[in-house]
């Protein structure tokens, strides 16, 4: 594995965040009766893996996230898509207007206008060795809607 310990895996990718709304949802999933700010968005992500496939690559697993901070938390992470790209199957991810596979959920109501970063990241599963952890070096900053959007019934 010594081989391809050193091969960088950097494919080409795009990310675009489309249509983003903040609305405050209840809290389905704790037990409490609190309301909690729900973000939902569509985007477009198209990304190659053509290239970080070798002899040594068994899978490759992508995952979207979004980052912010507020003042309960310092650093906020949440994983709003995922995909597993087996050794064979078609390297090209191309979303367009697609919709979060999770829930895009605060454990507050501090997601008004809170900056928000979202970046591409993947995980590369070798047959042997080392498994990296890479965050790609493309990634979109947005200030999020400063306003609940209202649910029309």
């Amino acid at each position: 594995f010594l081989s391809t310990f050193n091969i960088p895996v950097s494919p080409d990718f795009d990310i675009k965040v489309n249509q983003v709304q903040i609305r405050n949802a209840p809290d389905h999933m704790s037990g409490k009766r609190d309301f909690l700010d729900l973000t939902l968005m569509n985007y477009d992500l198209r990304v190659d893996m053509s290239d970080a496939f070798h002899w040594n690559v068994k899978m490759i697993f992508l995952y979207f996230v979004a980052e912010y901070t507020n003042e309960d938390n310092a650093v906020n992470q949440v994983v709003l898509w995922d995909k597993i790209v087996m050794r064979g199957d078609n390297p090209l991810v191309d979303i367009k207007n697609g919709a979060t596979k999770y829930f895009f959920f605060d454990d507050g109501n501090h997601m008004r206008g809170t900056n928000v970063t979202y970046s591409l990241h993947w995980n590369v599963i070798p047959n042997a060795g080392l498994l990296p952890n890479i965050r790609g070096s493309k990634a979109v900053h947005e200030i999020l809607p400063a306003h609940y959007t209202v649910r029309n019934y």
